[in-house]
């Protein structure tokens, strides 16, 4: 039998902003259950694929990630 190593998870806020050459236009907040703030931010960047601001019309789009 072998024993299984349960890492446990917290509760991370990350907000996105959202930026178009540069200048930012919007931020969004993700609530993230993760095992450290690296995975929390990773999740966030793929949850924000998602977001309304998240256009492919938007010059320049870039997202900077930090903690809420």
């Amino acid at each position: 039998m072998t024993a299984l190593s349960q890492v446990e998870r917290q509760t991370f806020t990350v907000d996105v902003e959202f930026s178009s050459g540069g200048e930012p236009y919007a931020t969004e907040t993700y609530t993230i259950e993760a095992t450290d703030w690296y995975r929390a931010q990773r999740d966030a960047l793929e949850m924000s694929l998602n977001s309304v601001y998240d256009n492919a019309r938007i010059p320049d789009l870039t997202r900077r990630i930090f903690e809420g």
